[in-house]
Order: C-alpha cells, then structure tokens, then sequence
C-alpha cells in the first residue's frame, strides 16, 4: 500500500457482510416463508433497496481506494478490466451452469437465454428479473456495467479539480432522488434492477473516495470558508441530505420512504467516511473478517440454491419450525458460500490470472 492508503478500511468489510446477510434474511422470508417478529420483518423488507444501494455505493468506493493513485494508462485499464472480470465472472457461470441441473423443467429456458447471461445483460431486458436465476443474478449484470465504466470515471475525476467530484455527486443524487416523483406520476417500475441507476450509485461511490482521500492527501490551504465546506467531505454529505429531503417533500413523501428511501444514500456516504477515520488494528489484519468480507458475493449467489437444497435436509431428517429453517438454511447457504469460495473461486482466479495477467 502507498503512504496515502495506509491500512485496510475494516469498516467496509463489515458493510460489505451486513449487506449479504441482510439480504439472506430477506430472501428467507419472501422464498422460504421464515419469520423473524413482525417489526424485523418489516425492517427486512424496507432495508432492502438501502442495503442494494449500500453495496453499489459502497463497491464504487472500494474500487477508487484501491486503484485511485493508478495512472490510467491503456495497459492499466486492460489489468483492471481482467482482474475484475475474473474476481465476478467464474463462480457467477458456475452457478449459472448448475441452474438446469437444479431445474431441469426449465432447461428450454435456460438453452434460450443462455447467451444473454453469459454476456451478462440481463438487466436491459428489465422484465426478465423473475425468470430463471435472474432474480439473484441482475446485480451481476449491473456490476460488470460499473466495471466496464470505472476506467471512464476515474479519468474524468482524476484529471480535474475535486469540485468535478462534487458536481457529479450532488447531480447524480439529484436524478436518483427525482426520479421518484417520475415513478410516482407515471407508475413506472421501480429503479432496483435498473443498471443505469446502480452505475450511477457506483459513481456516487467512486467521486465520494476521490474526494475523501484527495483532501486526506492534499496540503491544507487557505480557502473561503463556503469553498472549504463544499469541498469537504461532511459539507457534501449535508448537500445530499438536503436534496433528498427537499425533493421528498416535493413528492409527498412519508417518514418511512424519506428515511428508507432518500436518505439512503446520504447515510452510506456517512459510514464510508467515518471508515476512513478508524483504525483497530486486530479488524485490520483479522483474517477471518477478511475472508468473510471476500466470500460474500458467493453468499449471495448460494441463495439461487439454498431453499431447495435445505427442504430437502429437512424432510431426509423429518424436521420442521421456523427457527430450524432458519438456523438450517443460513448454515448450508454459508458453507455453501465457503466451499465455492475456498475451493473453486480462489483456485481458478489464481489459474486465470497466470495465463491471463502475467
């Protein structure tokens, strides 16, 4: 690591297994009929959107810290690409390959859209969402969207002064949070599986890093105080808040869609900063955190699976009851997520990155 990324932001790891296990739980509810208390279930459903949004945001992020001080050259961005495309693409073909194997009925199916998910564009056909796998996978599609336009970003970010990062921050909000009023008028479907919207969500993250470890890096210099706000990172965060609240009273928003809804975003820029300001050093280098953190994306790719797999365990043992499905199900969905992880995933990421990337 550089001078200026000094130690693993830990926080985000966290983040990053908050917004997995959320999302088991959630899908726990809706695919397997499990209950926790009607108000967790209730918070289940409403967390959801945030939590998606979190990941985008939050991957943005990550991805600057990491690659921010890179030169951008023509042969980085062929590293970068390749190294993303094999840290997503195997164990998301490899549950895409076992689908029919799971589902046979569907094998038609499957043999029809096959080129669409290998090329990872289902999300442009938006009403594809509950066919197949790819009510589990559309994030897959939007990721690799991020990927291909990161290269883009960065040059764009990195080239000009920080209040580049910060017009594209307060603009792109702006259009996330009114597009709810153009939802609400003309009943349009929502934005969750949209890529353009989660791409833009991963922008928000990118330009927020650039411009939290521009300053971090930066000599302080005298400016007037108004500039100094704007260009600091808690003074953009205050911009956003305001703009979600502002365009939420235009929509006649309720108290739970402001919280839940626009001030999502507002409340991941908060956490991401206050990440870059913590430090404990047994988080920093605990490997179990770290390897919970990197196998997250196969938790979320297990739940294709998990719900038959566990009704199946439990009917060979005879037992039923919510909290033995729930107990059950999370236990085979993270051993599930290990297995791929540790023996498929890291093996055949090291074998592409010897024949692709040296």
């Amino acid at each position: 690591m550089s001078a200026n990324q000094p130690h693993r932001l830990f926080l985000l790891d966290i983040m990053r297994i908050f917004c997995a296990i959320q999302i088991y739980m959630y899908h726990s509810t809706t695919m397997y009929g499990c209950s926790y208390g009607y108000y967790i279930d209730a918070l289940l459903r409403n967390l959801t959107s945030p939590v998606m949004s979190c990941f985008f945001v939050l991957s943005g992020f990550s991805i600057h810290y990491q690659h921010r001080l890179e030169n951008g050259s023509e042969k980085w961005i062929r590293h970068f690409l390749k190294k993303r495309f094999i840290a997503i693409l195997p164990s998301y073909f490899l549950f895409t390959f076992i689908w029919p194997l799971i589902h046979p009925e569907q094998l038609k199916e499957w043999i029809i859209l096959l080129p669409v998910d290998i090329l990872g564009i289902q999300t442009v056909y938006r009403t594809l969402f509950g066919i197949l796998h790819n009510g589990g996978t559309w994030f897959v599609s939007c990721i690799l969207l991020c990927y291909l336009c990161y290269p883009v970003m960065k040059a764009i970010i990195s080239s000009n002064q920080i209040c580049t990062s910060i017009i594209l921050i307060l603009l792109t909000h702006f259009i996330l949070m009114y597009s709810n009023i153009v939802i609400r008028i003309f009943t349009l479907d929502t934005l969750y599986s949209n890529p353009i919207a989660r791409t833009a969500e991963f922008m928000i993250g990118v330009s927020f890093s650039e411009i939290v470890f521009r300053r971090k890096s930066s000599a302080v210099t005298k400016i007037s105080k108004v500039k100094q706000f704007f260009e600091n990172s808690v003074g953009v965060i205050i911009c956003t808040i305001i703009i979600s609240v502002v365009v939420a009273k235009l929509n006649h928003a309720e108290l739970k869609a402001i919280v839940f809804e626009y001030l999502s975003i507002s409340l991941v820029l908060v956490a991401l900063y206050l990440s870059t300001n913590m430090r404990c050093l047994i988080l920093e280098n605990s490997r179990l955190l770290s390897s919970l953190s990197g196998m997250s994306y196969q938790f979320f790719l297990a739940q294709l699976f998990l719900w038959i797999i566990t009704d199946a365990v439990l009917r060979i043992f005879g037992v039923e009851g919510n909290s033995i499905k729930i107990l059950t199900s999370f236990f085979i969905c993270v051993a599930i997520s290990y297995f791929t992880w540790r023996f498929f995933d890291i093996w055949i990421r090291n074998k592409l990155k010897k024949k692709f990337m040296q």
